[in-house]
């Protein structure tokens, strides 16, 4: 146990360290998507561009539901749960999580996505890296992901090049910004 907490007390020395040399290196430029993008977005879609132009809709289904949030200190969060949402395991405990079973956890891992790191946008406005700090996917982890970026009215399109299923995709995620409640 005392071997665990060391190993997670030294990675966390680490990531503060790793984020306090990027912090001291990175600006944002001062454009106005930089002005744009603070604020939370709701999750409208998640669609797999193939070569070809045939959408898809291999990882979430057709209405998933999610979160993306970016705040003006350029830390950012995105959370995407899968249609349909995982309904096992169905404890409302942290406990009750880890007493499930191997298939119930798969199947809760296998319906969710989430990361959270720092953020910028290049200078022409045109793409926003995520610089990943922690993912539910460890092979995520400080990796740094470009997003084409566009912003019309209240919605926001973020796109990607991803190889999965043995091509080259493009992933087309649009959000929609939230409302503030009174």
């Amino acid at each position: 146990m005392r071997f665990c907490f060391s190993i997670l007390l030294c990675l966390a020395a680490f990531l503060t360290l790793g984020q306090s040399a990027m912090q001291q290196t990175e600006k944002q430029p001062d454009t106005p998507v930089v002005q744009q993008l603070p604020g939370a977005w709701r999750l409208v879609s998640v669609e797999t561009i193939r070569q070809n132009n045939e959408v898809t809709y291999p990882f979430y289904g057709k209405h998933p539901e999610g979160l993306l949030i970016y705040d003006r200190s350029g830390w950012m969060s995105v959370q995407i749960a899968s249609d349909p949402k995982p309904v096992v395991p169905n404890s409302g405990s942290r406990e009750g999580v880890l007493a499930a079973t191997p298939q119930e956890k798969a199947t809760a891992f296998d319906g969710y996505y989430a990361y959270f790191g720092r953020w910028i946008v290049d200078p022409s406005g045109a793409s926003v890296t995520h610089h990943i700090t922690q993912s539910l996917y460890p092979g995520e982890w400080g990796q740094n992901a470009v997003r084409e970026l566009s912003i019309n009215g209240n919605r926001l399109t973020l796109v990607s090049n991803v190889h999965e299923m043995g091509a080259d995709h493009k992933r087309r995620l649009v959000w929609e910004r939230t409302q503030a409640t009174p």
